[in-house]
């Protein structure tokens, strides 16, 4: 699929912007191996617009979605990011800034909950807004909201998540991405483990979000959902020689 730019969004300035960004892993326990993920990558990402990053297993989608949310470190290259009235290399920038970026410009929503021992689903759902001021009860009435409408059962509300199936917890995972607006979201196959009902589910808070002016960058292995959320394929290829000693 090869769409063409929506012209309401090719007219905005970047939110986004990526120049000449390259990641190569060195294994250390391989007698310094090196693979290369990708190199020399410019992309543009702008508001409102969801880019899926598109291309074979290897080819360095992954890579690219944690490089610019900062937990892999690029070799070279850059990545600006719109922070209120900064522009913020996110390649760079001290962790005091990375952690700043990711509380109020950048969510991530990964393959995987990461459990919290004890914390009901409702109180990881609702923490994402009480962090950014919004009073207690006000949070936990819209994290319900969120979780009905992910088919998460009330009579699970108040249960730590560790014992919920992959599908249940992905969808709190999800839920606690999507309650509160973030001018950028990085979606790391947000519908992976779910069934057709919750991915039509996730598609409509996708598209709501754009609506609102997020910016989408994300990887979606399933055909139908990237075909109706994406506004732009990225195409990312594995590297030739991408192994050296």
């Amino acid at each position: 699929m090869n769409r063409t730019p929506n012209p309401a969004t090719t007219t905005r300035k970047p939110v986004l912007s990526v120049r000449g960004l390259s990641k190569t892993f060195t294994l250390h326990t391989q007698g310094g191996t090196s693979i290369e993920a990708f190199s020399d990558l410019d992309l543009d990402l702008r508001e409102g617009e969801c880019l899926a990053l598109h291309g074979p297993s290897g080819a360095g989608k992954s890579t690219l979605l944690r490089s610019l949310y900062a937990n892999y470190k690029p070799c070279a290259g850059s990545i600006l990011v719109n922070h209120g009235a900064l522009r913020v290399n996110m390649a760079t920038a001290s962790p005091r800034m990375v952690l700043s970026v990711r509380h109020s410009t950048m969510g991530y929503v990964s393959q995987f909950l990461r459990v919290i021992p004890r914390v009901s689903s409702l109180d990881i759902v609702a923490e994402r807004l009480t962090i950014h001021g919004e009073e207690e009860q006000s949070a936990r009435e819209k994290a319900g909201e969120l979780l009905a409408r992910l088919r998460i059962p009330k009579r699970l509300w108040n249960l730590a998540p560790a014992t919920f199936s992959g599908g249940e917890q992905q969808r709190v995972n999800i839920a606690r991405g999507f309650i509160r607006r973030y001018p950028i979201m990085l979606l790391d196959e947000p519908t992976a483990s779910l069934d057709a009902a919750n991915r039509k589910t996730v598609v409509a808070l996708i598209e709501e979000a754009k609506k609102t002016g997020t910016a989408i960058v994300g990887i979606f292995h399933d055909e139908g959902v990237r075909d109706a959320v994406a506004d732009r394929l990225y195409e990312l290829r594995p590297q030739d020689a991408r192994v050296s000693a």
